[in-house]
């Protein structure tokens, strides 16, 4: 049967209206499909995206989005690096100041009970470079003593030290002749056959009646260690005369400080010290 022509009509009206919102269907679905950035231009990108541009880098920032200092930044493997990355490590001054102490020589102490209190905490610093030592002490014992004892060129067979320490002369520092010592530290001397060696001083507690400087006037060529001029208000123990476990400790550090700037060494004494100065030039 033959459709009416008004429906017929409405028939294609709907078909085109089907039609078109097809189309416009498809269109939308395709505009959908297609990159934001065709669509619409960009946004400004925020200072902390990864994003930013490379013609405009922006800041560092930290996780809280706030401007991070510079340094935190990774420098580019052709940039300088910041002022802080050239600045030196801190260094020891003290190993910089000298040349290190020659490992595996030994040291012999000699002396009497400040021998003692100076020889043990000078020992530790010896043996902390790698120095080996030996202490050969006898309390209230007198230069003559050691001097025409027959112990020194014993010690000296036994040890054969590469440098002799000499700590005498705190029980005789009242003696009303002093220069009776002169031929007796002499022969001591002698009896070192001719090794580097020092003659410390003790740290007075009161003054002498001149032993100190006739021992600094007849040990050469030991040297002489005046520890009254590097020493001051020594810490004393209950005898008020021998230092206290902590005036030990200071005296070792001072005389283990002069023994290293005064060692020179050589290829057949490697103890060997500088030259004695004048005593105009120094107390030593």
């Amino acid at each position: 049967m033959q459709k009416s022509r008004c429906r017929r009509g409405l028939e294609f009206d709907l078909l085109s209206l089907s039609v078109s919102f097809s189309v416009s269907l498809g269109l939308l679905v395709g505009c959908a499909s297609q990159p934001a950035a065709a669509a619409a231009p960009a946004l400004p990108t925020p200072a902390t995206s990864v994003n930013a541009p490379a013609s405009a880098p922006s800041a560092p920032v930290n996780a809280s989005g706030a401007p991070a200092p510079a340094t935190t930044a990774a420098p580019d493997s052709d940039a300088s690096p910041p002022p802080q990355a050239t600045t030196a490590a801190p260094v020891n001054a003290a190993a910089t100041a000298s040349p290190a102490l020659p490992k595996g020589t030994l040291v012999l102490h000699i002396g009497d009970s400040f021998a003692a209190a100076l020889g043990v905490e000078l020992g530790k610093r010896l043996k902390s470079e790698g120095v080996r030592n030996a202490l050969e002490y006898k309390t209230a014992s007198y230069i003559p003593n050691w001097s025409f004892g027959g112990d020194i060129p014993k010690f000296i067979a036994n040890y054969r030290p590469d440098l002799v320490l000499v700590t005498l002369g705190a029980n005789e520092i009242e003696i009303p002749k002093p220069e009776q010592r002169v031929g007796a530290i002499r022969h001591l001397v002698a009896e070192l056959g001719g090794r580097p060696c020092v003659w410390i001083a003790p740290p007075l507690w009161k003054p002498d009646t001149g032993l100190l400087k006739v021992i600094q006037d007849n040990v050469a060529p030991c040297r002489y260690l005046d520890s009254n001029a590097l020493v001051h208000d020594l810490p004393r123990g209950r005898d008020k005369i021998h230092p206290s476990p902590e005036g030990r400790a200071i005296w070792a550090d001072i005389v283990f400080h002069w023994l290293v700037q005064e060692r020179v060494g050589s290829d057949s004494q490697p103890w060997a010290l500088k030259p004695a100065p004048s005593a105009a030039a120094s107390p030593h």
